[in-house]
């Protein structure tokens, strides 16, 4: 962090919301929260059964959101918060660089976020279609004649009870 009241602090990025542009960082904005059934009742939190499985007061210590602004990387060499740059190595690939020191910063593996990586030990379960069924053309369309005749007897009645009618 660089700003606030956990400036200097430091921890592993646990998740980003890149849609408001904040990040939850480990032990960084920690935030008291008082479970009771009061506090249900207020402010509209949940209760929270503890070991026994009883409902009582419970305070819980939270992560919250800071904005990507408040955050550095850290230099891996003088272990300081720096700004980064972006360049290139001999072969050509693109690598981030401390603005302080020049040294390399790598980035984190996400090889496990792929496609292939996220349904390779997949099981289908009972709601799933079946891999060979889902190919086969199912649908076969409407009989519309049937649908004409239908509605040529639903027109029919109506006009017969109209009939009845008397004003």
């Amino acid at each position: 962090m660089t700003e606030g009241r956990y400036k200097n602090s430091r921890g592993k990025v646990m998740k980003v919301l890149r849609r408001n542009n904040h990040i939850v960082v480990s032990g960084v904005n920690m935030v008291s929260i008082l479970f009771s059934v009061l506090t249900l009742l207020l402010q509209k939190y949940k209760t929270v059964e503890d070991e026994e499985y009883q409902q009582r007061k419970k305070i819980i210590q939270k992560e919250f959101p800071i904005h990507v602004s408040n955050v550095a990387l850290i230099d891996p060499q003088l272990d300081l918060p720096t700004k980064i740059k972006y360049g290139y190595l001999e072969d050509g690939t693109k690598v981030r660089l401390s603005k302080k020191s020049g040294a390399i910063i790598p980035k984190p593996d996400r090889s496990h976020l792929t496609y292939i990586n996220r349904t390779k030990k997949k099981e289908d379960g009972l709601l799933d279609t079946k891999s060979d069924l889902v190919l086969l053309k199912t649908y076969k369309g409407e009989d519309f004649m049937r649908v004409k005749a239908e509605f040529e007897e639903f027109i029919r009645m109506k006009e017969e009870k109209e009939s009845l009618l008397v004003f």
